[in-house]
C-alpha cells in the first residue's frame, strides 16, 4: 500500500506498539468550542462568585419561599362566596365536576367509590362552602386528589359552580352510596 506524501509529512517519529502516529490538527469548530466553554466558565465564575448572582442553595431557598406563598394564596377561598342557587349554575356546576374527572372518585351521583360520599353529613376536611372550596384548590396527593380534581386550575367562578353543586346534591341519598367511615369521616352538615 503506498503511502499519501501528506501523511508522511504529518507522521510522528515515534511509535507504540509497532502503530505510527499522525499529527492531525483537531477541527477548528472543536477548537472554538473548546474556547468558548473556557471563557462561558470564567464568565459563569465570575456572576456567581463574585458578582452576587444566587447560588444554587439560595435559588432552593426562593423557591420553597415561593412555593409557601403560593400555597398559602391556594389554601385561602373568599369568604364573602355563598353557594349558588339557580339551575344555569348548578348545570354548569355539574359539567365542571364531570370534566375535572371529580366523578371518577366520587361517583357521577356523588355517592362516593374510591372517593368519600358527598351527599350525606359525614366529611372528612370540613364542610363549610370556602373550606370545601380551598380543598378542591389543594388537593389531597396523599390520598390521590390531584388539585382541581385533575390539576387543571379553574377560576373562582367556576369553584363557586362546582361546589354549589355539590352542595346542592347533599341529602340526596344515591343508590350505592359509599358507607360512612367513622375512622376518618366525622359528622359535619354542609353549609354555605
Amino acid at each position: 500500500m503506498a503511502e499519501n506524501q501528506d501523511e508522511k509529512d504529518k507522521l510522528l517519529d515515534h511509535s507504540y506498539d509497532g502503530i505510527q502516529e499522525l499529527d492531525n490538527h483537531m477541527p477548528r469548530w472543536w477548537v472554538i468550542g473548546f474556547y468558548v466553554s473556557i471563557a462561558f466558565a470564567f464568565v459563569y465564575m465570575f456572576y456567581y462568585h463574585f458578582a452576587g448572582g444566587p447560588l444554587q442553595i439560595q435559588e432552593y431557598e426562593n423557591e420553597i419561599a415561593a412555593a409557601k406563598s403560593t400555597s398559602q394564596q391556594v389554601q385561602a377561598a373568599p369568604s364573602d362566596l355563598k353557594a349558588l342557587t339557580d339551575k344555569a349554575s348548578i348545570a354548569e356546576g355539574e359539567k365542571i365536576f364531570v370534566a375535572h374527572t371529580c366523578s371518577a372518585c366520587h361517583a357521577p351521583t356523588l355517592g362516593g367509590l374510591v372517593g368519600p360520599n358527598l351527599t350525606d353529613d359525614f366529611w372528612m376536611h370540613g364542610c363549610d362552602f370556602t373550606t370545601v372550596m380551598g380543598n378542591i384548590k389543594k388537593g389531597f396527593a396523599q390520598k390521590g386528589m390531584l388539585p382541581y380534581g385533575n390539576g387543571k386550575p379553574m377560576d373562582e367562578s367556576e369553584l363557586q359552580k362546582l361546589v354549589s353543586y355539590i352542595f346542592s346534591k347533599h341529602g340526596s341519598k344515591p343508590a350505592g352510596a359509599k358507607a360512612i367511615d367513622t375512622a376518618r369521616e366525622v359528622k359535619c352538615k354542609p353549609k354555605a
